[in-house]
């Protein structure tokens, strides 16, 4: 092998091995801003779009078992998007009580009058620091109430904060 031959290789070799230095810099300062941001906020907003998905399915699954009966509790909220309805309970949903729910969603909110998802039993799941509280109108349309500090507003929907 020529000397030039030896030089080329040396340098190609010093090029790749800076190449993974910097790519080493990147990936790290993506963990590192990962783990101390949390979710961005894009992602915050599809975690609740599944937790709406799945609560909604759990519900429609519900009423296909119970001749059409919904999962509620005692307590209604009525924002822009829902004029009547009516509280979930999520407890109903579980799977350990014959729905298709495995967990409580992470999102949801423990009100302080029991108008919540829980009853008002934050043993079953629901949190003060959570956001959302899960409501169904007469049409299966799962809604939430935002009720966290972090809500823009109480509607329906992603407002900003999950969970």
């Amino acid at each position: 092998m020529s000397e030039e031959q030896k030089q080329r290789n040396k340098s190609c070799w010093g090029l790749l091995f800076w190449l993974f230095v910097v790519l080493l810099i990147v990936l790290a300062s993506y963990i590192f801003w990962y783990a101390n941001s949390g979710l961005p906020p894009d992602r915050k907003e599809n975690v609740w779009n599944v937790a709406r998905d799945d609560i909604m399915n759990a519900v429609a699954n519900y009423a296909a078992d119970h001749n059409g009966s919904f999962p509620i509790l005692s307590g209604t909220y009525t924002n822009a998007d829902c004029s009547d309805c009516s509280v979930i309970n999520i407890s109903a949903l579980l799977h350990t009580n014959g729905g298709i729910l495995y967990d409580y969603p992470d999102s949801l909110h423990l009100s302080t009058n029991g108008n919540d998802n829980c009853g008002g039993n934050a043993s079953q799941g629901c949190r003060n620091d959570s956001s959302y509280i899960w409501i169904v109108d007469t049409q299966w349309n799962v809604f939430s109430y935002c009720a966290g500090g972090g809500c823009t507003t109480n509607n329906s929907g992603y407002q900003g904060v999950y969970p």
